[in-house]
């Protein structure tokens, strides 16, 4: 942020000595930005004295002028005195026509930049004619880094640092940082002014005793630059005024600040990224060679090889975009981009008319209004090519070897613009990869970066890398899934219904049809269709929806299209049933299509509410956490020490996961149940958890990009997961799961024990619908002795 102080007419500025104005130099000038909060008293005093000096020291022409100049002076003593208005120098024109000698060589002053001024004041009480014509310029501005507040905290520090200077003897100095602003009216550019200021006729003058400084207070001061309620207190206002008079003067530095804003602009890592910041940097550029008509161009380029992401679609700001969507596309060869790539330095065409066989780069940049050109690759450190720069300029000569002498300056500075930029863009692309296709979890990462550092120090070492095993060894698994009830048959049943409807309704219009029409192959397609909506919904299967689909797609829907086509009278029949296809499918799918939006629905509620609450867990204590979606969804999490760097892992904490998993799945039913009454079709859910005590080992597999169990022993928890959803109780006629109820699988009588002791508190919370059962499974395939907790959820 910056502080921008305009100039302009009205300034109360003053040609001294020769058109004074009369105001008073005691008074604080209200449209004075940076008005300094001790009194300043402008005075010439200091300007006498080293008059005085120079007549000692100085040679008989400045003994000359100085002796006749303090010989007036002696007949105005008010003169060395403080000025109290400006309309007493306008009586003393001689005298200060002299004094002005010592100040300003004649030589200077019509095109020395400079202004004198009160102490610390901003406003001037005398411009340079050139200074005068200077700021008078439209848009002229000085500009200060900081807001008004920082901007005036640290004018008060330059004040209170010239005290400590003058009277206690710290050498310090602090400079404010300014820099005026000035449009060039003959570029249309703009051009940059540093100014110095000269404190060397300024004086500190003491009301009473001088406040005592101890080298404590003083260090207090140093260390609290910005505290200027401190500064007051040890530099109290009354105490001090500063007399004298300021001088300033301007230097023209339009190419360093060009050069430093360039540097200043390049070093954010998206400096490159937007054609905003594009825009602003060409501005810059155009300063930076004083050429108005200079455009810039930029672009990530990968030559000779291709890169496997391509980062010119990103960083694409090249001359040619408009015109080429790739640079080294079909027509690089040959064209000047190619000579430059492949000299791999740059390439300055004065005149690009002068090229005897244009390709149509060129012919593109001539209609572009491009004449002269330079082409600078960019390279990293095998000397591949990354980028390019461009300067382009519509008069021939624009761009020449001498600007390409100057652009030597600036060339590394976009190199390393767009190696950063282009790691940027590595780095978004592979936390958007890491987020949404094999994203690693929280509390596992610092693991395979624990890796990644070991296979960074095999490189260099010079040796072959070998990835480490990324395993946790001893973990606890929970597991929990919400799974819509009857998904499988609800599907199929809508399907059915859908390519029910289907026939019925193209039946329908082929009946129709046959009254009108007498086309034989209609009553063929008929017969099919009657043959085909016989089957009942209970025998309908996989092979029934392929038939049943051929019969649409093959011939009901095309003779529809047809009939249609050759007989008018059919249109609004044919238009009603084709109105009713699925625009991807071919087939009726209303019922379907509420069926899959309902999943859908379910599917994201309880996938954003069981992130949400492992999110909660995990303040508690880290672990691993995985979901999946299927009909509903499962998750499972991974809880032990091996896990928890820097935490220790308890029995305690794994009840607690245990007893949260438990009422996060009641709170998942009750979930489904408000949803249910948003849905097309309602669906309920049925909950399952999964105990299993005996911790086990996990490993990541890098072909799955996943973690799984470890060892022949532990597959058995994986086989277990798999096949209690389909689990029934025992005698085969019941399933586990049912709507609204949890279901809680077991295998060891301390599990049984401990879950008990949860529902008793779940039930006393009012999380249960009646009580609980205890139940026997029947034998799964090679799994025995599976039992299970059973509970209604209240809702």
């Amino acid at each position: 942020m910056e502080l921008e102080v305009s100039l302009g007419p009205g300034t109360g500025t003053t040609e001294l000595p020769i058109d004074l104005l009369s105001q008073s130099a005691g008074n604080v000038d209200a449209k004075d930005p940076l008005c300094p909060i001790y009194p300043t008293v402008l005075s010439l005093d200091l300007l006498f004295k080293e008059v005085e000096r120079l007549i000692e020291s100085g040679d008989s022409g400045i003994r000359f002028l100085g002796e006749e100049l303090l010989r007036r002076v002696a007949k105005f003593p008010e003169l060395r005195g403080p000025i109290t208005h400006l309309g007493m120098l306008d009586e003393h024109p001689e005298v200060m026509e002299l004094l002005m000698l010592f100040i300003i060589p004649p030589t200077m002053r019509e095109k020395a930049l400079y202004k004198f001024s009160r102490p610390f004041n901003f406003n001037p009480i005398y411009l340079s004619p050139a200074m005068q014509q200077l700021v008078s310029a439209t848009d002229a501005c000085y500009s200060f880094t900081g807001g008004m507040a920082e901007v005036v905290s640290r004018h008060y520090t330059v004040v209170g640092a010239f005290i400590l200077r003058e009277l206690y003897g710290v050498d310090i100095e602090v400079m404010p940082t300014t820099m005026l602003t000035v449009p060039n009216a003959a570029t249309g550019l703009v051009d940059f002014y540093k100014p110095d200021m000269m404190d060397d006729y300024l004086t500190v003058v003491v009301n009473g005793e001088k406040p005592a400084l101890t080298q404590q207070d003083i260090n207090r001061l140093l260390k609290n630059v910005s505290d200027t309620a401190l500064w007051q207190e040890l530099l109290p206002i009354e105490k001090f005024e500063i007399h004298g008079l300021h001088i300033a003067w301007l230097h023209e530095v339009t190419a360093e600040e060009a050069l430093s804003r360039i540097k200043h602009h390049l070093i954010s890592r998206d400096a490159i990224l937007n054609v905003d910041r594009i825009k602003e940097l060409a501005e810059i550029v155009r300063i930076h060679f004083k050429n108005p008509s200079l455009r810039l161009g930029l672009a990530a380029v990968d030559y000779p090889t291709d890169r496997s992401i391509d980062h010119e679609y990103r960083i694409r700001f090249n001359l040619l975009a408009e015109h080429q969507p790739k640079l080294t596309g079909e027509n690089f060869v040959g064209s000047i981009y190619e000579r430059a790539f492949r000299a791999r330095n740059t390439l300055v065409i004065e005149d690009l008319t002068l090229i005897e066989q244009p390709t149509h780069l060129e012919k593109c940049l001539l209609t572009d209004g491009i004449r002269s050109i330079l082409i600078a690759p960019l390279l990293d450190q095998d000397g591949n090519v990354v980028g390019l720069v461009e300067l382009g300029c519509p008069e021939p000569y624009g761009l020449n070897n001498f600007m390409e002498l100057k652009f030597r300056e600036i060339r590394d500075l976009f190199r390393t613009a767009i190696e950063r930029s282009r790691e940027y863009i590595d780095n978004r692309l592979e936390a958007v990869m890491r987020e949404q296709y094999t994203s690693l979890h929280s509390s596992v990462e610092w693991k395979f970066t624990a890796a990644a550092y070991d296979i960074l120090q095999q490189q260099e070492q010079g040796k072959t890398p070998v990835s480490p095993a990324i395993e946790f060894k001893n973990v606890y698994p929970l597991y929990a899934q919400a799974d819509i009830v009857g998904s499988s048959g609800i599907r199929n049943a809508a399907i059915y219904q859908d390519l029910f409807d289907n026939l019925r309704s193209g039946r329908f219009f082929l009946a129709r049809a046959l009254e009108l029409v007498s086309f034989p192959l209609i009553q063929q397609v008929l017969q099919s269709i009657d043959a085909t909506l016989v089957t009942p919904v209970e025998e309908f299967d996989n092979s029934h929806e392929i038939r049943f689909t051929e019969l649409i797609h093959h011939q009901i829907t095309p003779l529809v299209h047809e009939l249609q086509r050759q007989h008018p009278e059919l249109r609004e029949l044919a238009d009603r049933y084709l109105s009713k296809l699925h625009p991807e499918l071919g087939l009726f799918a209303r019922i379907r299509s509420d069926y899959e939006s309902s999943v859908h629905r379910i599917n994201q509620e309880l996938s954003d509410f069981f992130t949400e609450r492992d999110l909660i867990a995990q303040a508690t204590l880290p672990h691993y956490f995985e979901k999946y979606k299927t009909d509903g969804v499962e998750y499972e999490i991974y809880a032990g020490q091996s896990i928890c760097r820097g935490q220790t892992f308890s029995d305690i904490h794994l009840r607690n996961l245990r007893l949260a998993q438990l009422i996060d799945v009641v709170e998942a039913s009750r979930l489904v149940d408000r949803v249910c009454e948003e849905l097309p079709m309602p669906l309920r859910t049925a909950q399952l958890i999964f105990v299993y005590s005996t911790p086990l080992d996990i490993k990541f597999r890098m072909d799955e990009k996943r973690f799984d169990v470890e060892g022949d022993y532990n597959i058995r928890y994986e086989i277990l997961k798999k096949r209690i959803d389909k689990a029934t109780i025992y005698g085969g006629e019941e399933r586990l799961t049912l709507a609204d109820h949890v279901s809680i699988v077991y295998l060891q009588d301390a599990d049984r024990e401990e879950y008990l002791g949860y529902l008793n508190y779940l039930r006393q919370s009012g999380y249960l619908d009646g009580t609980y059962e205890e139940l026997v499974l029947d034998p799964l395939q090679s799994v025995n002795g599976l039992r299970a907790l059973r509970f209604k959820v209240k809702l």
